[in-house]
């Protein structure tokens, strides 16, 4: 996770504010150094609070998008670990875990969602609901075709019902947190689109954090594209 320890002010006043930095002293124009080692003092420690309040998970909503019984979901497995690696790090988070159904739609962009999607059928609204009060999302994807599966896509345009309802208040604060499996390839292009739909929700979006879960395949499934004269196998 990318973190800083930089410090901005930032002014909506229209008349200019100057900032100086003289012997570790720094100082506004106009005002006694006191003050301002006061007013950096007071920026730095509600800085460190909200930095410390926002890495705590308190709630994490899981989401797995993947079509497979989560008995054989590697999907699942990598969500499951994933939820294990923050319990250590926050053992009174609280979890919920949902899973997208295969015949989830998308947005039909119907104009009557006021704000939650009107459609009925699938628990889109369960986990809306449970989203509410969450600190932290976390939606997981196989890779179809380097793209993630067609009810994650279909989940996250019914999600720009609640964004463009509540002026993308409904997903401020919420950290979003990215998982993607495949055999070969495909990680990099599939969270790539998850991201870019989820900024334009509005998510918090931290920094970067990788880690891996690998599984070694023992078969001969050709994988990334290959064909079979592009293969050698080693035994």
């Amino acid at each position: 996770m990318i973190k800083t320890n930089e410090i901005k002010f930032i002014s909506n006043n229209k008349q200019k504010t100057n900032l100086k930095i003289k012997d570790n002293k720094i100082n506004f124009t106009g005002i006694p150094n006191s003050m301002a080692d006061n007013i950096l003092k007071a920026s730095s420690e509600g800085i460190r609070h909200t930095i410390e309040e926002m890495d705590k998970i308190k709630k994490l909503v899981i989401i797995n998008g993947s079509p497979r019984s989560d008995k054989i979901s590697n999907t699942y497995k990598a969500l499951m670990a994933e939820k294990e690696y923050y319990k250590t790090k926050y053992p009174e988070m609280e979890t919920t875990y949902f899973k997208l159904p295969r015949d989830m739609n998308g947005c039909y962009n119907c104009k009557t969602c006021i704000p939650l999607c009107v459609q009925k059928g699938d628990n889109f609204k369960d986990i809306v609901n449970s989203m509410a009060d969450a600190t932290d999302v976390m939606i997981g994807s196989p890779v179809y075709l380097d793209m993630p599966t067609p009810q994650t896509v279909a989940f996250l345009t019914r999600l720009n019902s609640m964004a463009e309802n509540t002026d993308r208040k409904f997903f401020a604060n919420k950290a979003i947190h990215l998982v993607s499996t495949a055999f070969c390839s495909g990680t990099k292009t599939c969270i790539h689109a998850m991201m870019g739909a989820c900024e334009m929700l509005g998510f918090t979006i931290k920094g970067r954090s990788t880690r891996e879960y690998i599984v070694k395949w023992s078969d001969k499934k050709l994988r990334g594209g290959l064909s079979k004269n592009d293969s050698i196998w080693l035994e």
